[in-house]
């Protein structure tokens, strides 16, 4: 049985990220995470309660610089299958230390620190 735990990273034409995207109108926070998550990679996950992070990244575009807030949720995959969407070209199941690499932002692996901190803390105490 594995017990470090392996984090889902997409790729697109920006590089490696965690899947997320936009909140549709009358939609909650949570519902946008897993409608995104699905759209993204036909995974139905189940979010882990007590984490939620709120970052702001910054990128531009037409010239522009832009902010936008994501707020970022754990969850448990019920399987590695993914089907990725139009949006990527690829993904990987991997390590902490690995994803901490690949993430081509600095606000996501902050947000990775933060989840592997509560997910080593939750195998700790279920010993």
């Amino acid at each position: 049985m594995r017990e470090d735990p392996l984090y889902l990273v997409l790729h697109n034409r920006f590089g490696w990220d965690f899947p997320h995207g936009l909140i549709g109108e009358r939609e909650t926070e949570v519902a946008a995470a897993l409608r995104e998550i699905y759209e993204e990679t036909k995974l139905k996950v189940e979010l882990v309660p007590g984490f939620e992070e709120r970052v702001v990244i910054r990128f531009s575009r037409g010239g522009r610089t832009i902010y936008k807030e994501i707020i970022m949720y754990l969850a448990k995959a019920p399987s590695y299958s993914v089907k990725l969407s139009r949006e990527h070209d690829g993904y990987a199941w991997v390590g902490y230390a690995e994803a901490l690499r690949m993430l081509s932002r600095d606000e996501m692996r902050r947000v990775l620190i933060k989840a592997n901190n509560l997910v080593k803390a939750s195998i700790y105490q279920s010993r």
